[in-house]
């Protein structure tokens, strides 16, 4: 059995999405998260310099936190039971890291009008484009299963509920407002409502990002 360490800061940010698929595929890992001086540390041992980093068997590592989830997800089957579905489980969670792009340049924008102007745009645009994506996506390809794709749960589904958990945190909009979006806010039912992810979000500490 493998044995896996997770390494970031003291935040979800890009580590989050890879700790719920571990917690919903109730499998052990070791969820090392630093501070920047104990980062600094270790830096040189990451392959590019950055984090998160998911270390397999204390000799393999993975960086970038897309492609850990992705590599994660398929080891736990969570990412879809054939090759069309890995397909359509995979752009509903780029379309997700697309949006928390944006999320991430208000988040770090300290310019005021520049933040502002970013907020305006993301209420505007960006987030009724994708939400509106994905209630047609959901529709289609998840139904009335409660599901993004099929009728389990994904990662697709948890990079829904990541993402709109990171535009909280932002301060960019609340938990109520998605419940225009009724596939969304299904999504987010469920998965709160699913004793190990309960468990797991009530125990979490509070995050600044």
């Amino acid at each position: 059995m493998a044995r896996y360490k997770l390494i970031y800061f003291k935040g979800r940010a890009r580590a989050e999405l890879i700790r719920l698929i571990f917690h919903a595929a109730g499998e052990e890992f070791e969820d090392v998260q630093l501070d920047d001086q104990s980062w600094q540390q270790i830096r040189t041992t990451s392959p590019t310099g950055s984090l998160p980093m998911l270390v397999i068997d204390g000799n393999e590592q993975l960086v970038q936190s897309m492609a850990i989830a992705r590599f994660v997800a398929r080891e736990f089957g969570l990412a879809g039971n054939d090759r069309f579905q890995q397909a359509l489980v995979d752009s509903v969670a780029d379309a997700m890291n697309d949006l928390l792009g944006d999320v991430v340049e208000v988040t770090f924008e300290d310019d005021s009008r520049r933040k502002k102007e970013r907020i305006r745009r993301f209420h505007d645009r960006s987030f009724p484009e994708t939400a509106s994506f994905l209630e047609r996506f959901i529709d289609k390809y998840g139904g009335n299963s409660g599901y993004a794709v099929g009728d389990e749960l994904t990662y697709a589904d948890l990079t829904i509920y990541n993402t709109l958990d990171q535009i909280v945190i932002a301060g960019v909009a609340g938990w109520k407002d998605f419940e225009r979006y009724p596939r969304i806010h299904e999504i987010v039912r469920r998965i709160e409502d699913t004793p190990r992810f309960a468990e797991y979000l009530k125990s979490r500490p509070t995050a600044s990002f």
